[in-house]
């Protein structure tokens, strides 16, 4: 398997793992359309949806308070739609650059290294970049259950993300 597939899948496992935790369901589309790779789904209220695009990447990407990553303008522009029916999410996950240490397993525990980030482009500017838009995500955005949980229920609200 190539090496940025096996990051793709990486990514959607680190994914599936935090929506499982917090109960909800993913579904993948067949093909990558809009720049969606997945829907989080939840089975409450008035069953909300949140569409997102997942990356990794094993780059030096940390700031002092942000992740500077290069997205593509397609992405950028896809994800930035002003009032999209379903809220859309930028999920990027940081790994270790050496494959062998993005797990670990042992009786007691499984261990996905390092950590996904998340933001939301709703309404963000058109950028005149032909190819990447450098995307800064804040550090305490973090992808877990929890925060993952207060997302679900501001998309419930019809909220911005």
């Amino acid at each position: 398997m190539h090496d940025n597939t096996r990051k793709e899948r990486f990514s959607l496992a680190y994914i599936e793992a935090v929506a499982s935790l917090a109960g909800f369901h993913i579904a993948e589309p067949k093909v990558d359309f809009d720049s969606v790779d997945g829907i989080l789904i939840a089975d409450f209220g008035r069953r909300p949806r949140i569409e997102f695009q997942a990356k990794a990447t094993a780059l030096e990407l940390m700031r002092e308070n942000h992740l500077s990553f290069p997205l593509s303008s397609k992405n950028y522009n896809d994800l930035r739609a002003a009032d999209p029916i379903n809220p859309r999410l930028l999920i990027v996950l940081l790994m270790p650059r050496d494959d062998t240490t993005w797990l670990s397993q042992t009786r007691e525990e499984l261990c996905l290294r390092h950590c996904a980030y998340w933001t939301s482009l709703q309404g963000q500017p058109s950028r005149p970049n032909s190819r990447t838009v450098t995307v800064q995500i804040p550090v305490s955005n973090i992808f877990s259950s929890e925060e993952l949980s207060v997302l679900m229920k501001k998309a419930e609200r019809g909220e911005s993300l």
